[in-house]
Formats: structure tokens, sequence, C-alpha cells
């Protein structure tokens, strides 16, 4: 009894801290209005397809505070926006505006947790499965069967679950800074900087603590040094949407529910899609973002752009400009895919005649305008495969096919490859290891471009 009540008296002074944080900050520092951005929030219009701007929609057994753009094209595309952390979809805005003007329905929503009606306390609430399941929710609730998903930061990582677990309902997909999570994990599992980006994911799984951290003094961490790019209107958001009680928790739940080493992990990408990664990111590192184009199996375009972590906030031009590309380039690139694998079966004895999971060890590289093809192979085995590049400005059925088989512990560039025109996409397989070889094979030009 001596020895419990020893522990009892020793956790309450290493609590003692923390409990009088706590009080402190309800009692003398919390938001004079707390409650505000639920009241805001019920006192929107209901979402019926004929307004623009903050709305309420109704999905998957919750309410979602959404804006929504260009619902009078009738006959356009759908484009779903998903916010990371710690933002919400007035971070989209300026992206919502050039699509809709470019004939797209738009809808960027606050997603579980962040909504004042879509607030689960529980942890298990917050799986990457029931966060896709919302966006579908969502799509289902606006009248989009199919549909372009763009996410940033989390909400990439929820966009990659849809486009590998719901590929008939994709038309694209653009990730900005989010590699695919699969990449990501490899990463984290050997040594490389990527373990260091990511120690912050230690202190966001941990009970409690960061919920005072970043809540503190009116979530003054997070305006001092998460929100001092964002503009005006948008800060004032993020402190009235995280200044809930409860917000924040939930917001944090993504991370505590998220398995990156997943007994159930994604796998290859078949909608075309857009990668848009920031060589300055403090996030993600260099090593990731190369080796999401292991995780591809449809047309894939990888854009490294002279910024950091918030992309929307830093080079919008750029994600604009990407971003509508690839929009108006996806179904032109599917059918140049679609018409090449149709007239060159890969069981012809080709180079590639059966698909394999990519080693560790592999890295292929194209450059976003086709000026470039690396592939470093640092495996203790020879590998052979073929790489396909197609451009968005060439004729529908052409594309230039590439074969290598590159022996271990070796490495090829080539500058200059391929007919440039456009942006490029491309897609690979890799095949049973060969014979080494020292240079690439030559190139099939399948069509005309």
């Amino acid at each position: 009894m001596k020895r419990l009540k020893q522990l009892w008296f020793l956790a309450a002074i290493c609590l003692l801290p923390v409990t009088t944080a706590y009080a402190i900050d309800w009692l003398l520092l919390a938001p004079a209005c707390p409650a505000c951005n639920a009241e805001m929030t019920k006192r929107l219009p209901q979402f019926d397809g004929s307004q623009d701007g903050l709305v309420r929609i109704r999905a998957n057994s919750m309410e979602f505070r959404a804006r929504v753009a260009g619902f009078n094209n009738a006959k356009g595309e759908g484009v779903i926006l998903l916010h990371g952390f710690p933002e919400t979809s007035i971070m989209w805005e300026p992206l919502l505006e050039k699509l809709s003007k470019a004939g797209y329905r738009v809808v960027a929503f606050d997603q579980r947790g962040y909504s004042p009606g879509a607030r689960p306390y529980d942890e298990n609430a917050y799986t990457k499965v029931k966060l896709a399941s919302d966006v579908l929710a969502i799509a289902d609730a606006v009248g989009f069967d199919r549909f372009h998903v763009i996410g940033h930061d989390f909400g990439g990582a929820i966009a990659w679950t849809l486009a590998d677990r719901y590929p008939e309902r994709i038309l694209s997909l653009t990730s900005l800074s989010m590699p695919h999570p699969s990449a990501l994990a490899e990463s984290l599992e050997a040594p490389d900087p990527q373990l260091g980006l990511s120690s912050y994911l230690l202190l966001y799984r941990t009970p409690m603590l960061p919920e005072l951290i970043l809540g503190f003094d009116r979530a003054a961490y997070l305006r001092h040094f998460r929100w001092q790019q964002n503009p005006p209107d948008q800060v004032k958001e993020y402190e009235r949407v995280f200044g809930e009680p409860g917000a924040l928790r939930a917001a944090l739940n993504w991370y505590r529910a998220f398995e990156f080493h997943s007994l159930d992990p994604l796998g290859k990408i078949k909608p075309p899609t857009l990668f848009i990664w920031g060589r300055r990111d403090g996030a993600f590192g260099r090593v990731a973002a190369i080796k999401t184009a292991n995780y591809m199996d449809g047309p894939y375009r990888f854009h490294a752009v002279n910024a950091g972590h918030q992309l929307m906030l830093e080079v919008p031009d750029i994600v604009e400009e990407d971003v509508l590309d690839h929009l108006r380039n996806w179904r032109k690139v599917s059918k140049q895919w679609d018409a090449t694998l149709a007239d060159i079966p890969q069981d012809d004895g080709s180079p590639c005649d059966q698909s394999m999971s990519p080693p560790q060890c592999l890295i292929i590289f194209v450059a976003q305008d086709g000026k470039t093809l690396r592939i470093r192979n640092r495996c203790n085995e020879p590998y052979r495969g073929v790489i396909r590049v197609a451009c968005s400005g060439w004729s529908p059925d052409a594309s230039v096919e590439y074969r290598f088989n590159l022996g271990a512990k070796s490495e090829i560039t080539q500058e200059s490859v391929g007919f440039l025109s456009g942006d490029c996409y491309y897609r690979h397989r890799l095949c049973s290891s060969g014979a080494p070889q020292e240079h690439l094979a030559p190139s099939v030009v399948v069509g005309k471009p």
C-alpha cells in the first residue's frame, strides 16, 4: 500500500504542470466565443446544387461544412478538394475559383473532425478507410458518380487511398506534397532523412500533450509557426475552428489512427496521377517523393518545384497551372495508354511479361517535361523492365517505349528522351531479373508524336 501511495504521489507531481497549464488555458486564455464556428455553420444553407459559397452537406450520417463552386456548369466534371492539417477548406479558395471558371463543379469540405457536425470522439473513427468513405458520401450527395480528387498533406493521403481502393470512382488524382503512403513507409524503414522529418509524428500521436501544446493560448504555437504565411482571413478561420472544444483532438486523431506500416497497405495506382512536391518540404523528403513512382500502374507525372510544404501559399500559380493541365489532359493520356496496351500486349515476349512489386533499392525517375530519364539500381541483382512515356501534346496513340536491363549496383541516365511536347506522363513495369547490360536498350516508338 505504501508503494502504491508513492506511485500515485509521483504521478501527481509529473501531471501537475500539465494540469496547471490546462487550467490556465481553460480559465484565462480560452477563446471568447468557442462555439462561434458551430453556430455560424448551423446558419449555412443546405446544399441544393443552386448556390456557390459556404454550405452544409449531409453525408455519411453527419453534416459537413463545405465550399462549393461551379454547379451552374451542368455538364462539368466533378472535383473534390481535401485539405490537410492544421487547415480547413478555406486553403482551396483560389483553386476553387479557377476550377469553377474553367467549367468544373467543385467541392472543398471541412473533413471529419474539422466540421462541427462531423466530429466523432472515438480515435478509431478516423481511420483512412472511414475518412475515404466520407469523400465518397460527399460525392454521392452532390451528384458526382466519378470525380477528380485533389489533396494536400494528410488530405493527399486520403486521395491516394481513394485512388487505390475505389479507382472506378476516380477520374484522376492530384497529390500536393504527400507522397504515396507506401513509399513514405519505405523511407521510414531505412536509414533516411525522412525519419527526422517525420519525428513530429511522435508528438502528434501522444495522448493529451499535443492538444495542450498546439492549442495553448488560442493556438499560439500554430499561429506563429504554422500559419505565419497564411493570409489573415485564413488564420481567423483556423483560430475559430481549432478554438472549438474537441476540434484539435479530432484533427490529431487522424495521426493517431493512421498506420503507415499497415497490414493492409495501399497498392499501385491506376487513375492518371499528378504529384507536386516541394524540394524544400520540411515534412516529406526526396526519397519518398521519388519512390512514389514505383507505386504507379497508370499515367504518372511528377513535378518537383522550388518550394516548401505549403504549395498553395508558396507557388499557387504553378499549382493552378499544373492542376488545370492535368484535368484537361487526363482523358487523352488515358486513351494513349489504353490504345498502346491493346496494340502491344505484355505477354508477347517483351521485356515485361509480368509485373512485380518494386524493390526498395530500385528507383526510376522521369522528369515532368520528359527531358531526363534516370534508373538507379542499388540492388544486389539485375532488373529489367520497360518505361513508356507519353506527352499531352502528342497524338492520342503516340508514346515512346524504353526497355532497360540494368546490372546490380549500377545506374543509367539519359537526357532529352522522346519527342517533347506538353506535359509528359509515364508508366513503368519491372520484370524478373535478367542478364546485366551497360546501356539502355534502343527505344521503340509507338505511333508518331
